[in-house]
């Protein structure tokens, strides 16, 4: 019994230390914050009940004179590297040079042992 509760305990702390690790992971936002997607001009605004809230599309000239407190994202830029949970899922140094735009040598074919 003593045993179960001490693992329990463990996992409940451990499960709670990660938790401030994932609330980093996004922009702290406050009630009544302004959103702007960029790419489809849709404005929300944050309420305190229904959360965030679509108001309408701005047009160009709204979008140039976009106050400086307005979100325009709501994740944090990423690393410019991403680091895969497994080896496997990492790209190719042949891919990786193909989208840094230079080249690689090319491997010579393997022999045949005759």
């Amino acid at each position: 019994m003593q045993r179960t509760l001490a693992t329990a305990a463990f996992a409940l702390a451990t499960f709670a230390a990660a938790i401030p690790a994932q609330a980093q992971s996004f922009i702290q936002t406050r009630d009544w914050d302004v959103y702007v997607d960029l790419p489809t001009r849709f404005a929300y605004v944050k309420t305190p009940v229904k959360g965030w809230v679509f108001v309408r599309q701005l047009d160009a000239a709204q979008m140039d004179r976009l106050h400086p407190t307005t979100l325009t994202a709501l994740l944090p830029r990423e690393a410019e590297e991403i680091h895969w949970a497994h080896p496997a899922l990492e790209m190719s140094p042949r891919l990786m040079a193909m989208r840094l735009g230079t080249q690689v040598a090319a491997q010579p074919a393997a022999t045949r042992a005759e």
